[in-house]
């Protein structure tokens, strides 16, 4: 049978190309946007633990205050001095101050000054007959809300406050002024607490007075938001809702005054709007400028404030769009390239029948000729270095962008060899880089670090790909060199950034339980000798090494009184305590980790017998990693002192864990401790005189 002869040969070429073409696009566009969403989940994590870290500070600055005032409201002189005043009345008008009212000034002033109630920019002298008008103090007012005594300079309260001051002396509990403009210029924020009587008969006391204590948010609440130096745009700022609008209470990046700016909830896409009405998530929005940011929020405990944590998306998302358009030129230059090559075989194949499809061909040459034309405009108008390289390094081609930094002319480079236009040691790599190309027909990549500009060392990403020609001709190669040294700077930045959160944690970890302060890079230390000592592989340490720093992140959901109670714990405490690895498992579950680090972490109390805990694992059902992190913990936790004992000393610890190795800890994991404490004197960096030996 004979097969039916294809009429268009070039046209179903053609066809082929732009199906390939059209795929190859859809597929960079789908790989770069998977990038994209990595990189938002990375900021939203970044975010997210900044924000927390703020919330925290502020919801503690609120909470010392009172604490503060509570103090003060408690101390019995104050209450048997008001109480005083209040039995005495009017009875000692025009006879001078009393001796009580003159004690409560003084104390007043005294926890003013030792509290911080003072401007800190408060001279330390006021010339007399001079009005002192304060932006901090504290004043006592008694039942009837009239002032009894107040630090200098204390101001008036306002009708807002007078109406708090009636509040508190009618409910007997604590009260917050919100920040607000004090003489239209000021921030200022104020605390309410009652006084009580120092003995009352009443079941349910009245109050006898209120202690009020006025802050200036300049002096130590904004400087809690003040924004970092890593990223340009970050910005932190504290809103609330006034009315049907989003009010700025903080200093703003762009030099806006507190209480200057308030925008419509309903403005289009904008930040604050979206935090009020959803406080802990994270989203792209607009910021109070109009421009596109990355947001996230947390509400303020016991305040209207929601906190906003932002950044602008041009730089979070930079290295992203730039990675996207890399990508994008790349595979349009090699799909050009493919297709150029292909009408070229096409065109001399065809020779053999050069009068029936003469028209054909010139119609050819002249698209040929287009794409050709098209290419060169592509090559010259964009960076990337590009050039074609023969077997004996000399070049065949050069575009624009490479001839401009070589400061020749593109017609200058054919004939040239590499090392005359480089230097020998460029050359050099550009042969290596060349060579799988040239010799095997197999398309190389290499990082590579070359003088291409004259002066300039700097880091190419660059892609050797072998250009189809007939079995006689010379072979070539094409190579595109892309400058990445701005994206390995990012990405060293983005290490640091990380290795800066690891170490925030294990500081947040630290100071919410002291009593086991550097317990986790003392521990993740002794679990990397042993880990060398058993001859892991680079995977697994670092998966050991992440997950020791990380174990006790879960300590945070655990009550601080418990983590530092020196008593006997209670069957119940003891069970609350216990969840404190599942609490770090469940901490970390959204974030990508190489190795088995959540597991490794999950698995670090049980034990070799089955009788550890959460699930009961025996032996084998335990990872190695996990294994190694229990002997560790345990070895540290057992030479390092407490409030309540003593650390042991190291052959008494080493001692211990060998009596229970055959019930808790894996033997082999025991024993390379053992080789390690042995043979090793440096193998830890912390010591405690009083205990290790």
């Amino acid at each position: 049978m004979k097969i039916k002869e294809i009429k268009n040969p070039a046209s179903l070429g053609l066809g082929f190309l732009a199906v390939l073409l059209v795929a190859g696009i859809m597929l960079v566009f789908v790989y770069a946007g998977r990038e994209k969403e990595r990189d938002l989940q990375n900021w939203q994590v970044h975010l997210s633990l900044v924000a927390d870290h703020r919330v925290e500070g502020v919801n503690a600055w609120v909470k010392n205050r009172f604490v503060i005032l509570h103090e003060l409201a408690k101390n019995s002189s104050l209450q048997l001095y008001m109480t005083e005043l209040a039995m005495a009345g009017a009875s000692n008008a025009g006879g001078g101050e009393p001796a009580p009212q003159s004690y409560l000034r003084n104390l007043l002033l005294a926890t003013a000054e030792r509290e911080g109630f003072l401007d800190k920019s408060r001279p330390d002298a006021v010339k007399a007959n001079v009005a002192i008008r304060a932006g901090s103090g504290l004043a006592l007012f008694d039942a009837t809300g009239a002032v009894m005594v107040s630090t200098p300079g204390m101001p008036p309260p306002d009708a807002d406050t007078q109406q708090k001051i009636r509040d508190v002396l009618a409910t007997g509990g604590d009260a917050i002024r919100d920040l607000y403009l004090r003489d239209a210029e000021h921030p200022a924020m104020g605390f309410l607490v009652p006084v009580f009587p120092l003995q009352s008969v009443e079941r349910k006391p009245r109050p006898i007075g209120v202690l009020l204590g006025l802050k200036n948010a300049g002096d130590e609440l904004y400087p809690l938001l003040a924004r970092k130096e890593m990223y340009q745009t970050e910005e932190a700022m504290l809103v609330r809702r006034d009315g049907d609008s989003a009010l700025y209470l903080t200093p703003l990046a762009d030099g806006t005054q507190p209480f200057r700016l308030k925008l419509r909830l309903d403005t289009p896409d904008l930040a604050a709007a979206f935090a009020l009405s959803n406080a802990g998530t994270f989203a792209q929005k607009r910021d109070y400028k109009g421009k596109p940011v990355l947001v996230t929020s947390r509400a303020v405990p016991a305040t209207p404030w929601v906190l906003v944590e932002k950044i602008a998306a041009d730089e979070a998302l930079k290295e992203s769009n730039a990675h996207q358009r890399f990508l994008l030129t790349s595979f349009l230059l090699a799909t050009f390239f493919i297709a150029a090559t292909l009408i070229a075989a096409w065109r001399h194949g065809s020779s053999v029948r050069e009068r029936k499809i003469a028209e054909q061909l010139r119609i050819q040459s002249r698209q040929l000729a287009a794409q050709s034309e098209l290419l060169h405009s592509v090559t010259d108008n964009i960076t990337d270095f590009i050039y074609i390289v023969d077997q004996d390094q000399r070049f065949v081609f050069a575009n624009k962008g490479l001839a401009a930094a070589c400061i020749l002319s593109p017609q200058d480079f054919p004939g040239k060899t590499t090392s005359s236009v480089f230097g020998p040691e460029t050359a050099k790599q550009i042969r290596q880089l060349a060579a799988p190309a040239l010799s095997g027909g197999t398309p190389h990549t290499l990082t590579q670090t070359l003088e291409i500009k004259p002066g300039e060392r700097l880091i190419y990403n660059s892609t050797a790909v072998p250009l189809a020609s007939e079995p006689t001709a010379a072979r070539t190669a094409l190579i595109v060199s892309h400058d990445i040294t701005a994206l390995q700077e990012a990405q060293h930045k983005r290490e640091q950034l990380m290795q800066q959160v690891l170490r925030t944690l294990m500081r947040a970890v630290d100071m919410h339980d002291p009593f086991c302060a550097n317990h986790s890079s003392r521990t993740a230390q002794v679990a990397l000798a042993i880990g060398k000592e058993m001859t892991l592989n680079e995977d697994d340490l670092e998966a050991l090494e992440m997950a020791t720093n990380l174990a006790n992140v879960g300590k945070l959901m655990i009550p601080k009184e418990l983590l530092t109670k020196i008593e006997p714990l209670s069957q119940d405490e003891q069970d609350v305590l216990k969840r404190h690895a599942q609490y770090s498992v469940d901490i970390l579950s959204g974030l990508e980790f190489t190795g088995p680090v959540l597991q490794t972490i999950a698995q670090k109390n049980e034990h070799i017998d089955g009788s550890g805990y959460p699930n009961g694992l025996r032996d084998k059902q335990i990872l190695p990693t996990a294994k190694i992190l229990a002997v560790a913990n345990a070895f540290v936790a057992m030479v390092s002192s407490r409030a309540y004992r003593a650390g042991m000393t190291v052959d008494e610890a080493l001692d211990q864990l060998l009596a229970e190795a055959k019930s808790k800890y894996d033997r082999q994991v025991v024993a390379a401790l053992f080789h390690v404490a042995e043979n090793r004197s440096d193998w830890i960096t912390w010591r405690d005189p009083d205990v290790i030996s």
